[in-house]
């Protein structure tokens, strides 16, 4: 599998599901809890638990495959994106809260409120915030604290404080008191518009009031695509020099006679060149075992002709070879080069 290849977590996580529960049954020390999220795992293990020997274990299972560990520190642990803590109530019975973490990297930049964007996408961000906070919080009062910390942050980005105490309200009601639909499902329509500011959100808001009036049994969803960018007055990538172009439907013309021959390759277009000359692309050299090219011939009839790249033309574009043979086709019946000796045709099955 190829570094990269988007089936590589796929297979990744079939080989895990497959061998770990065999791990777990022979594991020198039993787990209390385990849970594993890609490469990631939990354990919740006995106070007296030989974690050395557990290592040693796990670290033998696959010659490929090596386990670090990270113990709990002041008597809290990390895992992705949760902060698991021990938590002793008054009876002394044992438990364990739940709450945001976040590394001490976190630069907490989101998106500026002043940005050229839709406000639906930035006030989403907030909310995403808020949702994630209410399902990893394991209490109200660390649901606040988290709160308070999401607050600041986009304080500091630029959100208005009472468009934030707003979001709040609203996502923390919508929690308590989901606003359920029963019914069929509506049939959903989409509606792209360019975003020139606010006054496409304005837009937005009237489209949706004119579907709830005339077309109730719609979900309309209306989203916004980028307008013009700096990158579309300006070429971003360097253009492929003229004798790298590959897939392509080309034309030779004599510079002495005017004569003209159209041809395809899927190849880069100086092998194909090459080939015409007889020569190598790689040494210029002569070859010895050379390929028919009607071409060539006309140059050694024709006095003063030649072949280089500057008598060449690309007419078109395919991405495959038989595209490329019927633009080829059409191309020789269009042109009627000269020195297209084979006009053949093929069957082109239409489906």
């Amino acid at each position: 599998m190829s570094m990269g290849s988007p089936l590589g977590p796929l297979f990744a996580n079939i080989f895990l599901s497959h061998y770990e529960s065999q791990w777990l049954a022979d594991s020198p020390v039993k787990p209390i809890v385990y849970r594993r999220y890609v490469d990631d795992t939990l354990w919740l293990l006995p106070a007296n638990a030989d974690i050395a020997s557990l290592m040693t274990f796990m670290n033998s299972r696959h010659a490929n495959m090596r386990f670090t560990f990270e113990t709990e520190n002041n008597d809290c642990i990390n895992f992705i994106g949760v902060t698991i803590s021990h938590n002793l109530s008054d009876n002394n019975s044992h438990g364990y809260l739940t709450s945001v973490f976040r590394k001490s990297t976190s630069t907490s930049l989101f998106t500026n409120f002043n940005s050229f964007t839709p406000l639906m996408y930035r006030l989403s961000v907030f909310k995403c915030l808020i949702f994630r906070a209410y399902h990893l919080c394991s209490s109200w009062s660390l649901f606040h604290i988290e709160i308070s910390n999401i607050r600041s942050m986009l304080l500091r980005n630029g959100y208005p404080s009472w468009i934030l105490d707003r979001v709040i309200k609203s996502s923390v009601a919508n929690f308590l008191q989901p606003n359920v639909k029963y019914g069929p499902n509506k049939e959903r329509l989409y509606i792209g518009l360019p975003f020139l500011g606010s006054v496409t959100d304005q837009l937005r808001r009237s489209i949706k009031q004119i579907n709830k009036q005339f077309m109730p049994h719609k979900d309309l969803i209306v989203y916004f695509k980028p307008g013009q960018r700096i990158s579309n007055f300006f070429r971003t990538k360097d253009s492929t020099p003229f004798e790298l172009r590959s897939h392509v439907v080309y034309r030779y013309t004599c510079a002495e006679c005017n004569s003209s021959y159209v041809g395809q390759t899927t190849r880069h277009l100086r092998h194909r060149i090459a080939e015409h000359t007889g020569t190598s692309h790689l040494t210029g050299k002569t070859m010895k075992a050379k390929v028919h090219s009607s071409i060539r011939e006309h140059c050694s009839r024709c006095p003063g002709s030649e072949c280089t790249s500057q008598n060449f033309k690309i007419l078109a574009r395919g991405s495959t070879e038989l595209e490329l043979l019927v633009k080829e086709r059409l191309l020789i019946n269009r042109e009627k080069p000269v020195l297209n000796g084979n006009c053949g045709s093929f069957e082109l099955l239409l489906a």
